[in-house]
């Protein structure tokens, strides 16, 4: 960062990780390296802010252009409460809501609740998700990990298909385990963002951002998100909208970083 700001430090800074943040101390959850916000402000030579990766893409929702994000289902998005949910190297959520003159965010880490199955083939994932780890998360089917596990379950299931080396393998192998797992993390992923919504009613919608769902086939990812039973249509008129801007971060890490110099 030193060689790339040269001699000049910027009036301020704020840095997104994928981790929680506690009192200024951040431990990547899915890598060994940590961060202190002190250190990296002395570094820098200038106020530094230490964020989690989904409290900046939450604040990057008021920032992004209308030709940054597309309508999934729902109304238009109003003033209000908004969630923000993604799927990565894990998969981040956190809350944005308005104040008198600004936003507030909400980190969180939702993705790390309990799955639950909708049909019997979801039980059926859970039980072989269950065999691998103690703790079965939304997480550990919507990342990159949970294409690999879901191409996994499709071909213990007898589906055909090579073993993946990497997430990439099965979001563009044409074999019918590739394929059958594509659809259910879209599937999954949708009934996620209705729980948000359905947990929250957003005025602000519920956001779908990062770099994986845009490159998806998303059919079926609005019949999971509307799958709520008797609220089915009470979520089907929630905003839920797909952030194709891959600038979100920034934007929202650049408006952060502002806040820090007023």
């Amino acid at each position: 960062m030193r060689r790339f700001l040269g001699t000049e430090p910027p009036a301020a800074a704020c840095i997104a990780v994928a981790g929680p943040v506690r009192d200024g101390h951040a431990a990547l959850t899915n890598h060994r390296w940590q961060f202190h916000e002190a250190d990296l402000s002395e570094a820098l030579g200038c106020p530094t802010r230490l964020v989690n990766d989904f409290h900046a893409a939450a604040r990057g929702v008021p920032e992004l252009p209308a030709s940054g994000h597309r309508g999934l289902c729902g109304r238009e998005p109003g003033h209000g409460v908004a969630a923000v949910l993604g799927p990565g190297t894990g998969l981040g959520q956190a809350l944005l809501a308005p104040t008198d003159d600004d936003w507030m965010v909400f980190p969180g880490e939702g993705g790390h609740v309990e799955f639950g199955p909708n049909d019997d083939e979801e039980v059926a994932l859970w039980s072989f998700l269950a065999e691998r780890y103690t703790h079965v998360s939304y997480e550990r089917i919507l990342s990159g990990q949970g294409f690999i596990d879901l191409h996994a379950f499709y071909r213990h299931r007898g589906l055909e298909g090579p073993v993946p080396a990497k997430p990439s393998d099965v979001t563009t192998g044409p074999d019918p385990a590739s394929t059958a797992a594509v659809a259910r993390f879209v599937r999954i992923l949708g009934a996620q963002a209705g729980n948000l919504a359905l947990s929250l009613l957003p005025p602000g919608g519920v956001w779908i951002c990062g770099g994986i769902a845009p490159r998806l086939d998303l059919t079926g990812l609005v019949e999971g998100y509307t799958h709520k039973g008797r609220f089915g249509e009470v979520v089907a008129d929630i905003p839920l909208r797909l952030v194709t801007d891959p600038r979100l971060g920034l934007l929202g890490a650049a408006a952060l970083a502002r806040e820090v110099v007023r």
